[in-house]
C-alpha cells in the first residue's frame, strides 16, 4: 500500500494537450517544474485529447525530464472531448486533495502552487482558487489579497477535486468555452466560494491565430454563451431579444474589422441557436449535478496508462 501524501505531494497536475508545437510545451513546462519544485513526488496526468503525435511525443518527453519524482500517468481520447469532458475525465482519475488545471499556452509563476494551496487550506469553504491571469484580453488583477470572485475562467486553477466533482465537475454540455462560467455559477448557487489570489500571476502568452483558429474560437464560444445566458437567466425568454441583437452586432463589429473567419463562426453560432435553447430548457429542467456527472463517468471513462521512471512510452495501469 502507498503512503499516504502530504503537501504539495498531495496536489495532481492535470495538462492536456491536443496540436501544441514542441516549443511552446517546453516553456510551458520549464515555468510549470519551477513550481512544482525539485523533488515533488505528486502526480501528473496528461491527457492526450487527440493528440498530434508530435505533441504528444514533445509533452511525454517533457513529462519524463522535468518531473523526475513524480507518479505520471496518461489518459489518450481518440477524438477531441473538448474541454470539459477531458478534464471531468482526468479529475475523476486523480487520487489527490487538490489538482492543479493549468493552460499549456501559458506559464505561472514560481510561487504559485503554494500559494494557492495555502488559501484553499486557510478557507474550507472555497473550492477554486486562481491566480491573477496576464496577457492579451485578461483581466490581470493588480497585487492584493484573497478576494471572492463572482466568476473564475479554467486558464489556470487550483481545485478542490473531490468537492469540485461532487457538485458536478464541468457540464460536458459545454464543448469549448463558457464551462468554467457555468461551473462558477453552479458552485457559487451550491454555497461555494471562489478566490481570486492576485499575489501571484499566470501569463497566458496566446500565440498568433491561423483563419481556421479564429474561426473555430469565435464558434465555439458564441455557440456555448448562447447556451450559459439562457440557462442560467432569471426570465429566459426575457434573455431572447438582447441575444439575438447582440449576434447581429458581433457579425457586424467583426466584418467592419475584416474579420471574416470570426465574423463566420458567431453566424454559424446563430444558426445553432434553437438547438441550443433546447440544451438550456433541458438543463433548465433538470440542473447538472454530481449524480449526473457520476453517470455520464461511469459511461464515458478512459483507461489510464502509467508512463515508466525510465522513458516516455507507457505500460497499462487500468
Amino acid at each position: 500500500m502507498p503512503e499516504p501524501r502530504a503537501g504539495l505531494d498531495d496536489v495532481d497536475v492535470v495538462l492536456l494537450v491536443h496540436r501544441e508545437p514542441p516549443a511552446l510545451l517546453a516553456r510551458h513546462h520549464a515555468a510549470l517544474a519551477a513550481v512544482t519544485g525539485p523533488g515533488w513526488r505528486g502526480r501528473v496526468l496528461l491527457v492526450e485529447n487527440a493528440a498530434a503525435p508530435a505533441t504528444s511525443a514533445a509533452a511525454r518527453a517533457e513529462l519524463a525530464t522535468r518531473y523526475p519524482d513524480a507518479e505520471k500517468q496518461v489518459l489518450s481520447a481518440p477524438r477531441n472531448l473538448g474541454f470539459a469532458r477531458a478534464m471531468d475525465l482526468a479529475l475523476s482519475a486523480c487520487t489527490g486533495r487538490y489538482a492543479l488545471l493549468v493552460n499549456s499556452d501559458g506559464e505561472p509563476e514560481p510561487r504559485v502552487l503554494h500559494r494557492l494551496a495555502e488559501v484553499l487550506d486557510a478557507e474550507p469553504r472555497a473550492v477554486w482558487a486562481a491566480p491573477a491571469v496576464h496577457g492579451p484580453g485578461e483581466d490581470d488583477d493588480p497585487p492584493g489579497p484573497p478576494f471572492e470572485a463572482a466568476e473564475l475562467g479554467g486558464t489556470a486553477l487550483l481545485v478542490r477535486r473531490a468537492e469540485f466533482l461532487a457538485a458536478g465537475g464541468f457540464d460536458p454540455l459545454y464543448f469549448f468555452y463558457n464551462e468554467d462560467r457555468d461551473a462558477s455559477r453552479r458552485l457559487r448557487a451550491a454555497g461555494h466560494l471562489l478566490l481570486r489570489v492576485p499575489d501571484v500571476r499566470f501569463r497566458h502568452g496566446k500565440e498568433g491565430r491561423t483563419a481556421r483558429g479564429v474561426f473555430l474560437r469565435e464558434w465555439h464560444y458564441a455557440r456555448t454563451v448562447q447556451v450559459l445566458r439562457v440557462q442560467h437567466a432569471d426570465r429566459p425568454l426575457r434573455a431572447m431579444p438582447s441575444l439575438l441583437a447582440g449576434r447581429v452586432r458581433a457579425v457586424a463589429a467583426h466584418l467592419r474589422d475584416g474579420d471574416l473567419p470570426g465574423a463566420a463562426g458567431i453566424a454559424l453560432a446563430a444558426l445553432e441557436l434553437p438547438r441550443g435553447l433546447l440544451a438550456a430548457a433541458a438543463r433548465r429542467r433538470r440542473p447538472w449535478d454530481g449524480a449526473r456527472l457520476a453517470t455520464w463517468l461511469d459511461r464515458n471513462r478512459l483507461p489510464v496508462t502509467q508512463l515508466s521512471p525510465s522513458s516516455a512510452a507507457p505500460s497499462r495501469s487500468r
